[in-house]
This record gives C-alpha cells, sequence and structure tokens, in this order.
C-alpha cells in the first residue's frame, strides 16, 4: 500500500470536520480515518470522498475500526498506512459531552476546580499511539488536539513528544486576528496576535467571557506595529465569545488541527500556536516544519514570566505538577471534587495507572450522566 499523506485518528467533531477540510487541500491526496466505531470511520470517510469529488477533487478516502488502546492493532494498521503525519483526536471523553450530560452545577464545579481531573482520559489513546508511532521508520509528526497543554506535557516524559497541539490558544489568537481586523477595518492578514495562554484560560473566556483564575499574556500587531494599547483585549476575546457561543465550535478547533497538518506537509515554518509545544506547558507563539517547532519570541515577555503564566493555567486547570516520570499530581481543589462527584482518586496518577483510572473515569462520568445528577 502507497503510504498515506495523513492519518486522522477519531472520527468525532473535530477528527470529522478535519478529515472533511483536509480532503480539500492539493497537499493531501490519500488520507484515513480510523474509529472504534468502525461503521462511523467508513461513513465519515465516504461523506468526505463524496465532498471533495462534488468539487472536482480525486482523493483517496479511507475509514478503518480501530480500538487505540489495543496496541497489537494499532501497530499493524500504523506499519500499514505509513502516515506522513498524525492527527490525534480521539479520547474516551469530551469537554461538550460534560457539558450536555452533566447538570450545570455539577459542570460548572467541575469547570471551576479544575478539567485536569480527567486528564487520564484523554491520556490513555495518546500514549497506546505515541508508543506505536514510535516504532516506524521514519516515524511521523503527531499533532495533539485532547487537552495537548497537559497531554503532551505527560506523553513528552513518556516518549518522542508530539510536534504540537492545537486548538485552545490557537483558537484564541484567531479571535484576535478577526476582531482587531473588524474594529480598524485592515485585512486580517495584516493582523498578528502572540499569546501566552494556557488551555484554561480558553475554556473560561467561551464558557463565561473572562478569563477566570488564570493570568494570560496578549500583544497585538498590524503590519508589524503593536496595537494592543487601543484595545481591552479581554474585552474582544468577551465580544467573540458571546458570538460564538451559541453554535458548535469544534469546526474552528479543526481548523486549527488542519493548518499544523498542512504546515508538516508543505515544511513552510508556518505561524500558528502551539498548545503543549515541546512538552511544555500552556500555549506559546511558534513556527512549524515538517520536523521541529520553534518558539517565537513575544516582545515584552521573558520566558520564565511565560512559564509562569503558563503553570498558573495548568494549576487553575487542576494539575500541580507533571513529575519527571510523567506521574499526574492534581491540585488538592480537583482532588476533593473529582472524589465528591465522581468517587475517583486522581490525586497522584503515576504512568503505569493511567489507563485504569482512563477507564474508571469514563464509567463514572457515563453513570453521572445516566442518573440525572
Amino acid at each position: 500500500m502507497r503510504p498515506f499523506d495523513v492519518l486522522v485518528t477519531g472520527a468525532g467533531a473535530v477528527g470529522g470536520h478535519a478529515v472533511e477540510f483536509l480532503v480539500r487541500r492539493p497537499e493531501v491526496r490519500r488520507i484515513a480515518v480510523v474509529d472504534v466505531r468502525a461503521d462511523v470511520a467508513a461513513g465519515v470517510a465516504w461523506r468526505a470522498r463524496l465532498g471533495a469529488l462534488q468539487e472536482g477533487r480525486e482523493v483517496t478516502v479511507q475509514g478503518f475500526g480501530l480500538d487505540l488502546s489495543d496496541a497489537d492493532a494499532t501497530r499493524a494498521l500504523l506499519e500499514r498506512l505509513q502516515p506522513r503525519v498524525v492527527f490525534h483526536t480521539a479520547t474516551l471523553l469530551t469537554v461538550p459531552e460534560m457539558a450536555r450530560g452533566l447538570t450545570p452545577d455539577v459542570f460548572a464545579r467541575v469547570r471551576a476546580d479544575g478539567m485536569g481531573g480527567f486528564l487520564c482520559g484523554h491520556l490513555l489513546l495518546a500514549v497506546t499511539l505515541q508508543k506505536e508511532l514510535a516504532r516506524l521508520s521514519p516515524r511521523p509528526p503527531m499533532i495533539t488536539a485532547p487537552f495537548p497543554d497537559f497531554t503532551n506535557q505527560v506523553l513528552a516524559k513518556l516518549g518522542p513528544a508530539p510536534i504540537t497541539g492545537i486548538g485552545n490558544v490557537d483558537n484564541m489568537a484567531c479571535e484576535l486576528q478577526a476582531i482587531v481586523s473588524e474594529k480598524l477595518d485592515v485585512a486580517a492578514r495584516d493582523v498578528t496576535p502572540m499569546i501566552v495562554a494556557h488551555h484554561s484560560v480558553g475554556e473560561w473566556f467561551q464558557r463565561s467571557g473572562s478569563a477566570g483564575e488564570a493570568p494570560w499574556f496578549a500583544r497585538v500587531y498590524v503590519d508589524g506595529k503593536d496595537v494592543s494599547e487601543k484595545f481591552d483585549l479581554a474585552a474582544l476575546m468577551a465580544e467573540s465569545a458571546a458570538r460564538i457561543r451559541p453554535v458548535p465550535q469544534e469546526q474552528r478547533t479543526a481548523a486549527s488541527g488542519v493548518k499544523a497538518v498542512l504546515a508538516v506537509l508543505r515544511d513552510n515554518g508556518c505561524y500558528l500556536h502551539s498548545a503543549g509545544p515541546l512538552g511544555r506547558a500552556g500555549g506559546w507563539p511558534a513556527r512549524l516544519w515538517a520536523d521541529r517547532l520553534e518558539l517565537v519570541d513575544v516582545p515584552g515577555l521573558d520566558l520564565q514570566r511565560a512559564f509562569d503564566i503558563n503553570m498558573a493555567g495548568q494549576r487553575a486547570g487542576g494539575i500541580e505538577t507533571i513529575e519527571a516520570d510523567g506521574t499526574l499530581v492534581a491540585t488538592e481543589r480537583c482532588r476533593t471534587m473529582m472524589e465528591e462527584l465522581f468517587g475517583v482518586d486522581v490525586g497522584r496518577v503515576a504512568p503505569d495507572r493511567i489507563a485504569s483510572t482512563a477507564r474508571a473515569l469514563r464509567q463514572a462520568l457515563s453513570s453521572r450522566i445516566a442518573s440525572g445528577t
């Protein structure tokens, strides 16, 4: 079998949209999508092929049923596909699922005390995928979507780090680019945001219109000139969040992933905002090539302050620290909330407990949603 240009793991909202977007790009001639639900993977693949044909593009799109926690099956399929780049979107649970299924007061407490309590649910499939990708030669770059500010730190300690994560701060940057363009009546391509912030900041803006308890740093440039002082950037973020809040938002997160995939395929040093770059906490401006990512210096912000901002965001998200061996240590506030609401101990999770904790979280979340309490 000829190598595939892209493998997308997960045929849900983010992965499904990513496949649709990618089949319309000239860089992509062969793309595969996998999901534990074989019929959904096949359906997404067929829908994308039909959509590409409507636009006159002949693209090979294949869907495969795959449980990514099955190392042997994952290894066999990767060896068969030999993808040039992997966009990983699969996870055991999602924030939209929580928002829809949990009662408002329970969801509000999860947000306030730390979404990071569910981190193992985002890590389980990524850990297996990372391990099996490392067996390929050449090893394709891995781009992550599920909670990359957190997960990429752990993955970087367990094996080859993902080249970048997507969404989160990249979504924030796009919002500022669009709304500053509108306010100043200039072309969006002339607007360059530079943001250092953690996932929890973007999450709070989208849910409540403020950064919540986490700090963030932002500058916006138009044709190279800093125009940040012309605006209350937090107010602009709140305005953007209010506009987009009534509609699903997975499409724009998928678009962030598509940008990163295309940067790898084009090997062009594309400017973006990377979540969890090089195994770091939080989100940073960066440039991305096929084989490397380089952080971009932000004027007025030194590396130590940037690190402190992102670590504060991480703690606001419920994770106190990630130790050298990949052990997760939750904040006391997050640990207490997860025990009281879901009966799962996430206070300290070593790498060998990620799988069992992830499955316990999946069961506890499903039970809570089903009970309606």
